[in-house]
């Protein structure tokens, strides 16, 4: 397997282990979405575009913000507002299906909020990917969350994700905004040898060159640095190379399939 030539664990990109990288606008990111939770904010907007490192973002929330005080819920990509409103509700522990409809999912989810305002516990409801929502009806219930239950015991911490450039409609105007940036070149270069090093190999596997033109070719996206990353080891191990050069970045950009959001050519 081209990893042995490497000298590789796995593939440090796209393997199912592959690891989290901090970068400063991750980190800034993550570090505005706890204090949201722990100051029991009612809601904060996450935004960056496709490949941008959303999903870790909220995935690293998760698991800075656990708490025995604290119930959490997580949909991804809801199709509509009962597909979100029932996650978010099984999420809390309701029992409710999208087959119930949105009024019961509605019902389902108000009441899960109130047990946590009973039980004296802080929900957290995330919704990654809510730009799928573009039904005015479900634009509404995404946007009617933090009213769930307006009692002022309640606890209650709504955090939502869009994929740039969209804008979320009729929004509260001071919501906290959140957005993440693409990898300066010195990032770019830190997070792919904190990447290869994860995986075992300490010793640089990219020309400084090669280095520039996966930056330059992926825009700093995560996801398509590691893409072309990974393509670019698997192809170098196939030429039998001691390192990767940039005609090998150059030769693997076509075998990366539409759409192209990652790339800046």
């Amino acid at each position: 397997m081209w990893t042995r030539h490497w000298r590789l664990s796995g593939d440090p990109f796209l393997g199912p282990g592959s690891a989290y990288v901090p970068t400063s606008g991750h980190e800034e990111a993550i570090a505005r979405l706890v204090a949201t939770v722990e100051s029991g904010q009612r809601l904060a907007v996450l935004r960056a575009g496709e490949g941008f490192g959303k999903s870790v973002a909220l995935s690293r929330l998760l698991a800075e913000t656990r708490s025995p005080q604290r119930r959490f819920a997580r949909v991804s990509a809801p199709m509509d507002g009962t597909d979100l409103l029932a996650g978010l509700a099984s999420g809390l522990g309701g029992r409710v299906s999208p087959r119930d409809g949105r009024s019961a999912a509605w019902r389902a989810l108000a009441d899960a909020v109130r047990l946590c305002r009973w039980q004296k516990l802080h929900a957290v409801l995330v919704v990654d990917d809510a730009q799928f929502l573009d039904d005015e009806a479900d634009r509404r219930d995404l946007e009617r969350l933090t009213h769930l239950d307006p009692h002022p015991a309640t606890r209650l911490t709504v955090v939502k994700s869009f994929r740039e450039p969209v804008v979320e409609r009729d929004s509260p105007a001071w919501h906290l905004a959140i957005r993440i940036p693409a990898l300066t070149r010195s990032e770019t270069d830190r997070y792919v040898a904190e990447k290869l090093a994860a995986a075992g190999r300490d010793e640089p596997s990219f020309t400084p060159r090669a280095l520039g033109r996966l930056h330059e070719v992926s825009g700093g996206v995560p996801r398509g640095i590691d893409r072309l990353g990974s393509l670019a080891l698997m192809a170098g191990a196939a030429r039998r190379l001691e390192i990767v050069t940039p005609d090998v970045i150059d030769g693997v950009v076509p075998e990366c399939a539409p759409p192209w959001d990652f790339l800046a050519a």
